[in-house]
């Protein structure tokens, strides 16, 4: 059984227990369960059989046997169950697009004997009226639901992210997020470290380009012998699950390296990625290694402009774009190691899952000098945001933090310490809600009171452009307002962006000096690499932050240095490259 095939069992339980009202933690382990078997790169039936499966964070015992009923039967118990609770008819409402569980059964409850099909084809016809149960929202939906069955299913929501060809519409694959990527990425490094003679395993490829999304993932390794290290490597990932792809042709960007110097194994992970792997020589590591983070054309350009300034991989699409001449191609593009800090992240007092020092010190351990604490604000009490007396409580809690984090520093046991100067601190601030009419979720007081204030929109996000630009305007010329986070609000592959204009917004940032935020967040990475191209041209000043509400998140930044690097950001470009005190000195609010 695929990975994805498992997967959809538990996406299915999780949706069909949400339409009986169950409370969200009743289902939620298998909604992460499903998210974390989609993103494996190797197979969940042979860690099943192994009895491996339970050793991955995530998967306890019911969900570990429930894996074992699906592979033995084909469904199991508890699926059974919401299956003959829950009618089919439900379900494919609760999977339309902008139809929740709620709606759905108030939708359900008035179908009258009529199929959901009918019900769908009747909105797209026009011949659907509101009534009971079924309002002109919900018929928009339907209508909506008919013209994209009319399209061939494709959901447009579905494709946020995607590159488009020159007709415009999304280009043909199995798309990926980058953290899918990256994991499928650590696992065949892993089992290459496992095989003699192979090392340095690494990536390569449109995520090594820095690409959002990505079809497939390239891992490029040393081998003194590559023929004999590709045939053991078949091996071991064949045991796990992987299949071989017969008869693939040798990359062209293999170009110049004979048979002797690298050996190519294409592969299909259990879900469903290519994977590439290529072995070199050490002699011909480095040229495959420079001609594998193509794209294609990269050959050619580089064929006839030899002797140029090398080109960075992630701006090698702009270069061959014309949008960029080598000569012209920063040579201080920021790096990871040069952010200092984050200035958006949360704690488990909204929707963040570990306390506030436990956050901190993950973050001073990977070498950063601050952590912003910028929980969720009031209204927004579905994560419980903070409003006034919680965020004055929390503020207590982040002076004790930062006492026990000054002691740790001067008794030597912090990292670097007592050289490494300045000792880390926690900043107190807030991810704001931004309101349907551009009102702030603080009062003024409040947000004075915050070391720095990130704006974003949760809620709203189907307002026309001129009604978001109105609510972005009445934001940004608050001078407490020091940032705009994940500014279009999309999510990768799920999720379309608003049509707030992005050029708008950049204008209103530059004349007010706002901070745009690239989200490192791989379901968002927002500003995307075009929209912070734009916004760096226009002066305006970024931000890379990973939105971290588990620790496990922190590590997303390289994703957003990724985007940032695509847009060309130099070092000063990104303002959590600053000190401390620096970047507080900067704020707007202290100019008048």
């Amino acid at each position: 059984m695929r990975n994805h095939e498992i997967a959809a069992a538990f996406d299915e339980l999780a949706d069909r227990l949400a339409l009986q009202d169950e409370k969200p933690y009743r289902y939620m382990a298998y909604r992460a369960a499903s998210k974390l078997f989609r993103s494996m790169g190797e197979s969940v039936q042979q860690r099943s059989e192994a009895g491996t499966l339970i050793e991955l964070e995530g998967v306890g015992p019911a969900i570990d046997e429930k894996v074992r009923e699906l592979l033995a039967t084909g469904t199991f118990p508890a699926l059974d169950k919401a299956r003959a609770a829950v009618p089919d008819d439900m379900l494919a409402l609760n999977r339309i697009a902008g139809i929740g569980p709620k709606s759905a059964q108030k939708i359900h409850a008035a179908l009258a004997g009529r199929s959901v099909d009918e019900l769908v084809e009747q909105a797209g016809l026009g011949t659907l009226q509101p009534e009971d149960g079924i309002t002109a929202k919900f018929v928009g939906l339907l209508a909506a639901e008919a013209r994209q069955r009319a399209d061939g299913g494709v959901d447009a929501s579905a494709t946020e992210g995607i590159p488009r060809g020159a007709d415009g519409q999304p280009l043909p694959g199995h798309w990926i997020l980058r953290d899918q990527a990256r994991t499928i990425i650590e696992q065949v490094a892993e089992e290459l470290d496992a095989l003699p003679d192979v090392a340095d395993a690494a990536p390569s490829g449109a995520y090594a380009r820095g690409r959002e999304v990505v079809r497939g993932v390239t891992v490029v390794a040393t081998s003194v012998a590559p023929d004999a290290a590709a045939d053991a490597a078949a091996e071991h990932l064949l045991a796990r699950g992987y299949e071989r792809t017969e008869d693939a042709p040798r990359s062209p960007l293999l170009t110049g390296i004979d048979a002797a110097g690298a050996a190519q194994l294409d592969l299909v992970t259990p879900s469903g990625i290519g994977t590439v792997l290529v072995l070199a020589t050490p002699a011909a590591r480095a040229l495959a290694e420079d001609q594998l983070a193509g794209p294609r054309a990269w050959l050619e350009h580089a064929a006839a402009t030899s002797g140029e300034p090398a080109v960075p991989f992630e701006l090698r699409e702009r270069v061959l774009a014309g949008e960029l001449a080598a000569a012209d191609v920063p040579r201080d593009l920021v790096e990871a190691r040069q952010l200092r800090g984050e200035l958006h992240a949360h704690s488990e007092w909204s929707d963040g899952h570990h306390p506030i020092i436990d956050m901190a010190r993950a973050a001073r351990g990977r070498g950063d000098e601050y952590y912003l604490v910028s929980d969720h604000s009031a209204p927004y009490a579905m994560v419980g945001g903070l409003g006034h007396d919680r965020l004055v409580e929390q503020a207590a809690e982040i002076a004790n933090v930062n006492e026990v984090l000054a002691a740790e520093h001067a008794a030597g046991g912090a990292p670097g310490s007592p050289d490494h100067v300045p000792a880390f601190r926690v900043l107190h601030g807030s991810e704001v809600e931004i309101g349907a009419d551009g009102t702030l979720g603080l009062p003024d007081d409040d947000l004075a009171m915050l070391d720095w204030v990130v704006a974003s929109i949760h809620i709203s996000q189907r307002q026309t452009a001129e009604q978001l630009v109105a609510r972005m305007t009445k934001v940004i010329t608050n001078p407490l307002v020091d940032a705009i986070g994940h500014p279009t609000s999309r999510k990768l592959l799920a999720r379309q962006r608003t049509a707030l204009p992005i050029d708008t917004l950049i204008e209103l940032a530059a004349a007010h000096d706002v901070v745009l935020e690239i989200n490192a967040h791989p379901h968002r990475l927002d500003l995307d690499s075009e929209q912070a191209r734009r916004a760096l041209d226009a002066g305006v000043r970024l931000t890379v932050n990973t939105d971290a509400h588990w620790i496990h998140d922190l590590r997303h930044r390289d994703h957003g240095i990724a985007v940032a690097r695509r847009a060309g950001a130099r070092t000063r470009d990104v303002v959590n490259t600053l000190p401390i005190d620096e970047l507080l000195a900067g704020r707007r609010r202290h100019r008048g």
